[in-house]
């Protein structure tokens, strides 16, 4: 799943919160934030702008309401959703969103069929050109525990299962763009 950059679509980034606790691989412990957080347009701003049901903030995400709410029917494993106040340029104050903290992160890559660099000390593959997913990994795991997932070796890439895309599908959400493992490759991320 990617996102689609739709030109009326906002940019984000994070006001006066800090985006610390989205970048642990464990869940946030909510007591620990200042909800609802602050979240504003950032530079270039679309002219009229769509606050679609899935939104870039960084390295992570916002959801709308709708998107939250199929995915918690989902039961989806390894998700938490914080509510937003997002400031528009014209200082407007749009509601409804949510910080999405995926922090279910699979090492899931086929460590030999794979192109891009080699996997750094901390696990990672900072230049990912083509990837497909070790079968032998994923059954391993639950299929409730792999329904929407980040790949470990790279978070900014998330994996969605099949059911889940037909939910996504059926709701008409916004925002993303939806690519089979074995057809992504780099250009994939600009549609």
């Amino acid at each position: 799943m990617s996102v689609d950059g739709k030109n009326s679509y906002p940019l984000l980034a994070w006001g006066s919160t800090s985006n610390a606790p989205f970048r642990k691989k464990i869940p946030i412990d909510k007591d620990l934030l200042n909800l609802p957080m602050e979240i504003v347009f950032t530079d270039p701003y679309p002219k009229q702008y769509e606050m679609a049901d899935l939104l870039m903030l960084g390295a992570q995400n916002t959801v709308s309401e709708k998107f939250k709410n199929l995915l918690e029917n989902e039961r989806i494993y390894g998700v938490q959703f914080f509510p937003v106040e997002i400031k528009t340029d014209k200082g407007n104050i749009e509601s409804g969103h949510f910080a999405m903290h995926l922090w279910n992160r699979i090492p899931a890559i086929d460590k030999n069929n794979y192109q891009g660099s080699e996997v750094d000390e901390f696990g990672y593959i900072n230049i990912l050109d083509k990837f497909s997913l070790d079968p032998k990994i994923l059954e391993d795991i639950p299929r409730e525990k792999r329904l929407v997932f980040r790949l470990a070796e790279d978070p900014l890439k998330i994996i969605v299962h099949q059911s889940i895309y037909e939910a996504i599908k059926a709701e008409r959400l916004t925002g993303m763009v939806f690519f089979r493992v074995d057809q992504w490759d780099t250009g994939s991320i600009f549609p």
